[in-house]
């Protein structure tokens, strides 16, 4: 057990403390953040682009939808409340899908593909954010207790 480094990363280097650690989680933590902003541009961005692209001439639109675990673009039908579905993932969504022509699926799918994208990147970077936070704030907690003790 005295071989074994202290902290989140499993080396030792010179001149490494645990000011040096904290400092590169906390970047990573605001590196995420800007990140998270990009990816939220990006959806706003989206659904312009397919408002623009089809200008209210389908009943199936792109809105954002923002929880408390996260924001999501998420596919809505003109007249169907509180109704979301998923084009390739849902009977809704593949009926509309086969009342269009074969250049409006195309355009379609090409939307869904980035609307999946841009959900799983907001996902991964919020919960590695998150994730990041806690361990920071835990790591703070022992080392309070560590210094009492």
């Amino acid at each position: 057990m005295q071989n074994m480094p202290k902290g989140p990363f499993p080396f030792k280097g010179k001149g490494e403390n645990r000011d040096w650690r904290m400092k590169t989680l906390r970047a990573r933590v605001n590196y995420l953040q800007t990140e998270l902003e990009m990816v939220v541009e990006t959806m706003y961005g989206l659904i312009g682009e397919y408002d623009r692209t089809f200008a209210g001439k389908l009943t199936a639109y792109l809105v954002f939808h923002r929880t408390a675990s996260g924001n999501y673009i998420r596919w809505r039908m003109n007249g169907v409340k509180q109704r979301y579905f998923a084009i390739a993932n849902d009977e809704i969504g593949e009926a509309f899908l086969q009342t269009q022509s074969a250049t409006v699926q195309k355009v379609l799918l090409d939307f869904e593909q980035h609307r999946i994208r841009l959900n799983l990147l907001h996902g991964l970077c919020l919960y590695e954010s998150k994730s990041l936070e806690k361990l920071i704030e835990n790591t703070r907690r022992v080392n309070k207790l560590a210094r009492e003790a």
